[in-house]
């Protein structure tokens, strides 16, 4: 049995900062802060990684002093203190490479690896195409070939900050069907990829182990389960609660993606078509590289173009479009630019809300992890 403030520590590794939040089994967000990476272009980022982790939990551990009800007086600070921790559950960015010894080739640096067409034959090309991970694995192998000989496990990003506190290798798989947008044994085969340097999969949700003592001893943490969610696209969308047909959520980040749930595999032009982690289901996206650089106005029109071109397939489709969008993500924190994104929307008769946390990808860690605390104390009854 579980009290009202135990928590789930969720932690969401991102381009330029690691956040981090404490999640009730209500979904309620008792503290959540975010830390930058002092070098988030340097190529060894991962390996502070385990340091921002450190200092979020220090700034949500520590209350800020509080001022007196009339005098303006500063109160002294509360002892350090956190709720009981029930789990650590992480995610993060996509297809970002790190070796073992903390080597990182972000997500969106250079432009992936490319197939000779010459060369591949047409089911390689095939897994090609369909792989988010392949042209970035290649690339890792063509750039930094030494390293990528040396190290035993090449990981994404969140599993490589698993693999830190827990000392497994695993690669969170977010649903069966990902399998394809991954890669399988066959497909590393045909790519000359070396047998288990890409690690095994779990699916979304696995208790990947408990955290090692000297992690113990860094954090401050008791020896919780680490619960993998794997990507930030995922947490996302579990956070947002776009996992049910016809719901709707704009991640608006550095870049942004407008992701609709749909129960149909719409194939288009200009829409990424994914599996949802709920069976059955689809998510069809419409990205925006690099949102936050465009100038506000060219920004919107993107967005606005985006959401009419899922609305036109959902209509073509037989799928009721949804009246209302959630947003999240840091562009969710900018109120002027909210207030104008959500006026222009309403023209179209779409109301625009931000849930509980605008940071959605903590939200969908915390259910994950409160998701396999519930399945796990039901298993020891």
């Amino acid at each position: 049995m579980s009290d009202s403030r135990d928590c789930v520590l969720a932690v969401d590794i991102g381009s330029t900062a690691l956040k981090a939040g404490l999640i009730t089994k209500a979904g309620e967000v008792l503290a959540m802060t975010s830390v930058a990476y002092s070098a988030p272009e340097n190529r060894f980022v991962a390996e502070g990684w385990i340091w921002a982790l450190k200092a979020a939990i220090e700034k949500i551990a520590v209350p800020e002093a509080l001022e007196g009800p009339a005098s303006g007086v500063l109160r002294e600070p509360q002892q350090p203190h956190l709720p009981q921790i029930k789990a650590l559950a992480i995610s993060g960015n996509g297809p970002t490479l790190v070796s073992e010894s903390g080597l990182t080739l972000r997500w969106n640096e250079y432009p992936a690896a490319r197939l000779n067409v010459d060369e591949t034959s047409p089911d390689e090309a095939h897994s090609f195409a369909n792989s988010i991970f392949l042209p970035r694995i290649l690339l890792f192998r063509d750039l930094i070939g030494d390293e990528y000989e040396a190290t035993a496990h090449l990981f994404s990003g969140p599993e490589y900050l698993i693999w830190q506190l827990t000392g497994n290798a695993v690669t969170i798989l977010p649903e069966p069907r990902y399998e394809t947008a991954y890669w399988n044994a066959q497909v590393l085969e045909g790519f000359g990829i070396m047998t288990g340097k890409m690690p095994g999969f779990v699916e979304l949700g696995h208790n990947c182990g408990t955290l090692l003592e000297n992690a113990q001893e860094l954090l401050g943490l008791p020896a919780v389960p680490v619960i993998g969610v794997g990507p930030d696209f995922i947490a996302g969308l579990i956070g947002t609660g776009t996992t049910k047909c016809g719901t709707i959520c704009d991640r608006a980040g550095s870049s942004e993606g407008i992701n609709l749930c749909v129960d149909k595999e719409i194939r288009a032009e200009g829409v990424r078509t994914l599996p949802c982690v709920e069976a059955g289901l689809w998510n069809l996206s419409v990205l925006i590289p690099n949102s936050a650089a465009l100038p506000e106005d060219e920004r919107l029109e993107k967005v606005v173009a985006g959401v009419e071109l899922l609305k036109k397939l959902s209509e073509e489709n037989g799928i009721t479009f949804p009246t209302v969008m959630t947003v999240t993500g840091g562009q969710a924190k900018d109120e002027a630019y909210f207030e104008k994104k959500r006026a222009c929307l309403a023209q179209m008769g779409i109301e625009l809300v931000v849930g509980n946390c605008a940071d959605a990808e903590l939200t969908g860690d915390g259910i994950v992890a409160w998701k396999w605390i519930a399945t796990s104390l039901r298993s020891s009854q």
